[in-house]
């Protein structure tokens, strides 16, 4: 079934052909058939014509979604409490955001911890020059001074570690149950187009699915689709060999084990947005669109603890803003300014929204940490 998007203007249809052409030269050379995962990675991260890299709009009303420090900066200033109490039991403490967006977090956050007579370096490591540009475009009429990174630190660092909507954009591995195997899902060029095909077993899924189902307690059913990345606890151990001191806050819509591989979720978690437009094919409009794949927090917090981090804190984002007083803040505004606030706490809160699609998973090294506001979830995971 076709699904209606809007049409791209001719840069963005070249941008996707030549990317189109660029995979399907890969593709051929690969044997017809590749891994979801590298694809995934070329249409998000290739240098030139990647998602990430080809100067279409992402963010905001003209892109294709909106994050939560877009929608208020009451998310801001409910969080800058939470890193507050991180930075204040830090001698000269840096806060280092992963992938800034348009900038607007580092921004608010910055403005809400002065407030508070807080202060720490902020660093900004986004691997995209693109939207490097951009971010220092938006940050040079503000007093925020901020350094950037292309790689992390060399030396260990005492700080924050802030990474929003960061993890469910890595290239992730798609599987299937057949004949009781696990079996890769990847890309072929058919009609006209890339559609999925299973790949024959491998013993790096098949081991990492056989460990999965142990910790399940139960065999994963036939015909069941879902993902798995082998990416994010290589990224937790990384992250966690630059933290001396400090803790990691990762924000970003998820789920635990349970959740993400209950048999009746059994077409996995995929999605890609377009133009506001929510989906769950990866093939339309290759290099336009995002894709992205939702967290398994219960794997984050095993590859936390593994790297020798404490589970500090999780819970969902509805439960974080609203037991971190944002409702006191908004109470403190007025007129058109306080109308619109609450239009953007409703997104920001409301299950149905990113009140319980969103997550916050807080790991620390060394400091004395409340739990995070809102119930705590940690015996979920």
């Amino acid at each position: 079934m076709s699904i209606p998007l809007p049409k791209p203007d001719a840069y963005g249809s070249d941008i996707s052909r030549r990317l189109i052409e660029r995979i399907r030269q890969v593709l051929v050379a690969s044997g017809g058939w590749l891994s979801f995962e590298r694809y995934m990675h070329y249409v998000l991260y290739d240098p030139e014509l990647g998602y990430y890299h080809n100067g279409s709009k992402k963010f905001g009303a003209e892109g294709d979604f909106v994050t939560a420090p877009e929608l208020s900066v009451l998310f801001a200033e409910v969080l800058a409490t939470q890193v507050a109490e991180v930075l204040t039991q830090l001698d000269d403490p840096v806060i280092l955001e992963i992938g800034a967006g348009t900038g607007r977090l580092a921004e608010d956050l910055n403005v809400a911890l002065r407030a508070q007579s807080v202060s720490a370096r902020y660093w900004v490591l986004e691997p995209s020059a693109e939207l490097r540009a951009r971010q220092q475009a938006h940050l040079s009429a503000s007093e925020v001074e901020i350094q950037w990174l292309e790689q992390l630190p060399t030396e260990p660092l005492q700080g924050l570690i802030l990474a929003n909507e960061v993890l469910d954009a890595f290239p992730t591995v798609c599987f299937i149950k057949q004949g009781g195997k696990a079996r890769p899902l990847g890309v072929v060029w058919e009609n006209d187009g890339f559609t999925w095909a299973p790949g024959e077993p491998e013993k790096g899924l098949s081991d990492l699915i056989a460990e999965l189902e142990t910790s399940l307690g139960y065999v994963l059913p036939e015909g069941f689709r879902s993902e798995i990345s082998p990416t994010i606890p290589a990224w937790i151990q990384s992250i966690s060999s630059t933290l001396k001191k400090g803790a990691v806050l990762t924000i970003d819509y998820g789920l635990t084990e349970r959740e993400y591989y209950h048999p009746q979720r059994n077409q996995g978690t995929l999605l890609c947005h377009y133009r506001h437009r929510a989906h769950a094919d990866p093939f339309l409009l290759p290099g336009l669109q995002d894709i992205s794949a939702w967290v398994d927090f219960s794997a984050c917090a095993r590859a936390a603890k593994n790297a020798g981090l404490n589970v500090a804190g999780f819970t969902t984002q509805g439960q974080f803003l609203i037991h971190g007083g944002v409702a006191e803040r908004l109470g403190r505004l007025d007129g058109v300014t306080a109308f619109r606030a609450a239009q953007a706490l409703k997104t920001l809160v409301l299950p149905g929204e990113m009140g319980e699609r969103f997550k916050l998973l807080l790991l620390s090294r060394g400091l004395q940490l409340d739990p995070l506001p809102g119930r705590d979830f940690r015996d979920r995971l």
